[in-house]
């Protein structure tokens, strides 16, 4: 029997597109109702990796309950999966399922299944329907937000993708209690982050936070705060073109650090841990952020596992030369994103090289 879905948390108002975020225990088994409810186009093509299949089977339940036609294609869990390879086998199998333009495909699962899939429906006959329903908190409180999709190439991350907006997101909270304690502290870092880009309560909101993934209610509730961080700075700037930019703090050193290690020896929320403390520590050494607050993020990123030391195996002069190629930088400069304070944001800041080197240095184990 179809589930009926309630009212959005959250509607997001992103270029011509209104884009509702659904958040509630048990809403997985709504999706199919979602779909359904927009009367046309009947095909359904899930795409999941092979860590959370349960969460796509029911979603997958739900569709055919709701009389839509569904497919299931798993992906190998992990980074290495994003990459045009992929992107090539999925849109095989979307055609031998007969996937049409008014037909939908649902990403179901963590960042990398969300930036396949999302890529796959811009790019598929030029664009089908999305929806996407985010299964760790990482994705919950960042990547299924916003639109941005993609795959890497050796040269970089995220090097080939679209800006493709979900017609809608959905995320059940319940699903979080599965999962690792190490895929919780990955998503916990991006929270970090959160609170650092506002400030005031959300901040000591993150900063008080209790072993994860934390007392139901009040989870839920981080979650929408967190989201509704992204999506108002998403409504302002989709194109990424000037204020969204702030969404990357921490980004420019982690994305280096993430891939200088092969993308194994850190996931993608680690590798934030760590360019968030070199961001921080940028930020005093060219801004004069207060030293107390990287003290205190870094007690708050080890208190939840999170690391906060950069293995020495990683290579400094590596990590750099990534960093110089990374897409916000241009051939003047690094474009970071630094602190005056929590909530105190400025973006497209070009620190001087040296203090940058000693602050990646600093994280050396």
């Amino acid at each position: 029997m179809s589930t009926a879905i309630g009212e959005p948390v959250l509607v997001a108002h992103i270029g011509d597109r209104t884009v509702p975020v659904h958040l509630g225990d048990g809403v997985l088994d709504a999706v199919g109702p979602l779909i359904a409810a927009r009367g046309e186009g009947d095909g359904v093509l899930v795409v999941v990796d092979d860590g959370i299949r349960a969460a796509a089977d029911r979603v997958a339940a739900s569709c055919s309950g709701a009389g839509l036609r569904v497919s299931i294609e798993v992906v190998p869990a992990g980074e290495a999966s994003k990459n045009l390879g992929e992107i090539e086998r999925l849109s095989r199998a979307a055609a031998r399922v007969g996937i049409r333009r008014r037909d939908t495909v649902v990403a179901v699962g963590g960042g990398v299944v969300g930036d396949l899939a999302g890529f796959l429906a811009a790019a598929y006959q030029r664009g089908v329907r999305l929806v996407q329903v985010p299964t760790t908190l990482l994705a919950m409180v960042d990547s299924s937000l916003g639109g941005k999709t993609g795959v890497d190439l050796p040269e970089g991350k995220n090097y080939v993708g679209a800006i493709y907006q979900p017609e809608a997101v959905v995320m059940d909270p319940s699903v979080l209690h599965t999962l690792s304690p190490r895929e919780l502290s990955c998503g916990f870092a991006e929270v970090v982050k959160y609170g650092l880009l506002q400030g005031g309560e959300l901040m000591e909101m993150v900063a008080a936070w209790p072993a994860l993934p934390g007392p139901p209610a009040e989870l839920a509730d981080l979650i929408r705060r967190c989201a509704a961080v992204k999506l108002e700075v998403v409504e302002e700037d989709e194109m990424d073109l000037g204020r969204r930019a702030i969404l990357n703090l921490g980004h420019t050193v982690g994305h280096g650090i993430e891939a200088a290690a092969g993308y194994d020896l850190y996931h993608h929320g680690e590798a934030i841990s760590l360019g968030l403390l070199a961001a921080l520590r940028i930020s005093e050494a060219t801004l004069g952020l207060d030293p107390a607050w990287r003290d205190r993020t870094l007690e708050t990123l080890a208190r939840h596992g999170l690391p906060t030391a950069l293995d020495p195996s990683v290579s400094i002069d590596e990590v750099f030369d990534i960093m110089g190629r990374d897409k916000k930088a241009d051939s003047h400069a690094l474009n970071m994103v630094l602190l005056r304070a929590p909530g105190d944001v400025l973006t497209h800041q070009n620190p001087d090289a040296a203090v940058v080197r000693a602050a990646v240095e600093e994280l050396v184990a």
